[in-house]
């Protein structure tokens, strides 16, 4: 069944991709291309990462559904099979929600990523029949990922216990929690049904694949995606004592300058990931209005981190 290929492959690093675009904001599909060829150059593949496209990193909520359909199109033709492509289908309206997640199941992504719709806050029961209307109009895997910060809703195992019971084709949980030891609960009960990956924190990562998940959630890793394959690589090793380090080095930092430019009011994600890119030299052009630009002093934070990362990777990046 398609939705079990889908669930094999969600494990690893998820990338959460940006959207290419030229200044004037509009789509830049060649650059996607060559997005996708970078991370498969780099190491990234079946196995270990989820290219997720069209997430909130890929700024879906600022594109048209059309725009959405040809940046899905375009990820797919370039990972090749290569990697696993999973599209973000959430959407406002139930209906459309549906339509991009049967372009995706037809254009041949791996799997797909559902978010509750916002704006209003939802009751488990509007959750559940949300996720269920997309569940029965396609066969892929889908991944959850509950974001209650703009649906309202904090999953519960009451919730997540239905939607395992009645829907087959969900395969994957995007977790997190604002109670650790719940979170903790879900993966302890869940994680034989679904394949969980870890939203919850940089440090807590290695304790969250002792606990059963099968992979973590990172916003830097396009621009570091070679740091990722060696800390997903130890991660499934169970090595988290070389894990660790890593995290701290390439991942803490990078989260660390994003709450500074929440807290100094620059709102968004795909802004700072694009940041990172432009630091490392591969730009994925501007974010979308009302995504501003960041400073010039955290852009100078990430310039220097850039700098920071790139020291490690010649000690173990081709070890085996």
């Amino acid at each position: 069944m398609r939705h079990e290929e889908s669930k094999q492959k969600y494990q690893g690093v998820f990338i959460a991709a940006p959207t290419p675009m030229h200044d004037d904001e509009s789509l830049d599909l060649p650059r996607l291309t060559e997005l996708i060829h970078y991370y498969r150059e780099a190491g990234l593949r079946n196995g270990n990462c989820v290219c997720t496209v069209l997430g909130a990193g890929g700024e879906a909520m600022h594109l048209d559904d059309d725009e959405r359909r040809e940046v899905a199109e375009a990820a797919v033709e370039a990972a090749d099979g290569q990697i696993p492509i999973f599209i973000g289908v959430g959407h406002t309206r139930t209906r459309s929600a549906v339509e991009l997640a049967r372009h995706a199941d037809k254009i041949g992504a791996d799997g797909l990523q559902l978010e509750l719709p916002y704006y209003f806050d939802a009751t488990p029961d509007d959750a559940f029949a949300y996720i269920s209307e997309v569940a029965q109009a396609v066969e892929l895997g889908i991944g959850l990922y509950p974001t209650p910060w703009a649906s309202g809703l904090q999953f519960e195992a009451p919730l997540i216990r239905r939607i395992c019971d009645e829907l087959p084709n969900v395969v994957g949980l995007k977790w997190s929690h604002a109670i650790v030891h719940k979170w903790f609960h879900v993966v302890e009960e869940f994680s034989q049904r679904l394949s969980i990956v870890a939203n919850l924190g940089v440090m807590l990562t290695p304790s969250a694949f002792m606990a059963g998940a099968r992979g973590y959630v990172s916003q830097p890793v396009s621009a570091a995606p070679r740091h990722n394959v060696k800390i997903v690589e130890w991660l499934q090793a169970g090595e988290y004592d070389k894990a660790l380090p890593w995290l701290r080095a390439v991942e803490d930092p990078y989260y660390k300058f994003l709450f500074e430019g929440l807290d100094a009011g620059y709102w968004g994600e795909g802004n700072y990931i694009k940041a990172a890119m432009d630091a490392v030299g591969f730009s994925c052009g501007p974010a979308r209005l009302p995504h501003r630009p960041l400073s010039k002093p955290l852009r100078r934070r990430f310039a220097e981190w850039a700098k920071q990362i790139d020291e490690l990777l010649p000690q173990t990046v081709n070890a085996k």
